[in-house]
């Protein structure tokens, strides 16, 4: 586990919110509160039929030690039922200068996407699923923020639940659309494969004959033939691995997107590898040609819920060689296969190519949600003082006086 960062400085004292049914709610937003909390977090994240890796102790772990004073995670507990959590609702936070109404505002977001998860929402004890959600709901609402957002919400029915019960307060409530690639490609389906219990029966039955003949020719002419191989990055030669993974997808994609887009995207790529492979949950397949890696992929492994999720790929463009994402993909379906996983998930983007896998669609929800009326007590939540401190010395060194000025009298304030 990693040094405890500075987050570990003691906090004023959050009140418990009282909750529906005797249910009470605590806010833990410093490290040492964090693991505390580790028992009951990984008890609920075991209980919960909904959980995904993306929702783990493990995984949230590492997004709020690397990023303090940006996190905080609402808790709903029981008094009857001591060091057990209902439910927990991981948040991100941040800080936006509103140039209307020229004031800092807090913005919240799924906790997850500090680490750019995959999936977010809820973890809930599916006895105490209705109560303790309305308790989430009751504190959450009273808590400082202008607009509360979460997308890649794979819960249909907790967000339903959610939502409804903020309209309920007169909240502005909003299911949205994310298309990406000029709006080519619906970012809110997931293409996922059913994986049976043996590669052979997969190709039979989920896969086109022309797509099953031309693999049996590339895995013949290409893995068979020894003129190319396939090696899994892990223990030692992670790091490597990694690195070529990255290095081929921007071959790939930095003349398409750009440089500094490519250098952002290709970061987050890295950090969720690198956060992956930490707990035991990457799987990163490199082909070869020779001594060269000319291709490679990389998955997040959720052996709890039994799912092998695709993160990233990148290729060689100049390779004459064929077929190097399909032989990577089909060696990735038929590695789950062997390790008894039920699903490949293709994340997010509808793209073509990913239903010649057999993939089927499973859509996941985008929400926003904003108070009717501006209440300046509510804009800004004061676990955002620093950031709001360095956007201040931002505002200085540019020589805009006026909106320094406003910026401490709102902090003097929210002090006060």
């Amino acid at each position: 586990m990693p040094d405890p960062l500075p987050h570990d400085d003691p906090a004023p004292e959050i009140p418990r919110t009282a909750a529906p049914a005797g249910l009470v709610l605590r806010v833990v937003d410093t490290v040492a509160a964090l693991e505390a909390l580790r028992p009951a977090w990984q008890d609920l994240q075991a209980r919960d039929p909904e959980a995904t890796i993306f929702l783990t102790w493990e995984w949230m772990s590492q997004a709020f030690r690397a990023n303090p004073f940006r996190w905080s995670v609402l808790v709903v507990e029981d008094p009857g039922r001591p060091g057990e959590a209902l439910c927990l609702l991981p948040l991100k936070y941040r800080t936006r200068w509103s140039r209307s109404r020229q004031e800092f505002q807090t913005e919240l977001e799924a906790g997850g996407r500090l680490l750019w998860s995959e999936y977010t929402g809820f973890l809930c004890h599916p006895e105490h699923e209705a109560a303790a959600l309305a308790a989430v709901t009751d504190h959450l609402a009273a808590m400082p923020w202008v607009r509360f957002s979460m997308r890649y919400v794979a819960q249909d029915r907790r967000c339903r639940m959610f939502t409804e019960a903020f309209a309920a307060r007169g909240f502005d409530v909003a299911y949205k659309d994310y298309l990406i690639n000029k709006k080519t490609t619906d970012n809110l389906l997931c293409p996922q494969v059913d994986l049976p219990e043996d590669f052979a029966g997969y190709l039979a039955n989920q896969v086109s004959a022309n797509r099953r003949q031309k693999y049996a020719r590339l895995k013949r002419d290409q893995l068979d033939s020894g003129a190319m191989r396939i090696t899994h990055a892990e223990g030692a030669q992670f790091d490597a691995g990694l690195d070529a993974m990255i290095a081929l997808w921007k071959l790939r994609w930095q003349e398409q997107k750009g440089a500094k887009t490519a250098e952002r995207v290709a970061g987050n790529y890295r950090d969720v590898m690198q956060a992956a492979h930490e707990i035991g949950a990457a799987f990163l397949p490199i082909l070869w040609k020779d001594d060269r890696p000319v291709g490679a992929l990389g998955h997040v492994i959720d052996r709890q819920s039994g799912v092998a999720h695709f993160i990233a790929g990148g290729r060689d463009p100049a390779a004459e060689e064929k077929g190097i994402g399909q032989l990577l993909h089909f060696h990735s379906i038929d590695w789950a296969i062997g390790e008894g996983l039920i699903c490949y998930d293709f994340c997010h983007g509808n793209e073509r190519y990913k239903y010649s896998y057999g993939a089927v669609d499973t859509p996941v929800l985008y929400f926003e949600i904003k108070r009717p009326d501006h209440d300046p007590a509510l804009a800004f939540d004061f676990i955002c003082a620093g950031a709001a401190l360095e956007r201040m010395q931002e505002f200085l060194k540019k020589g805009k006086t006026d909106e320094a000025i406003k910026a401490c009298a709102q902090l003097a304030r929210v002090l006060s």
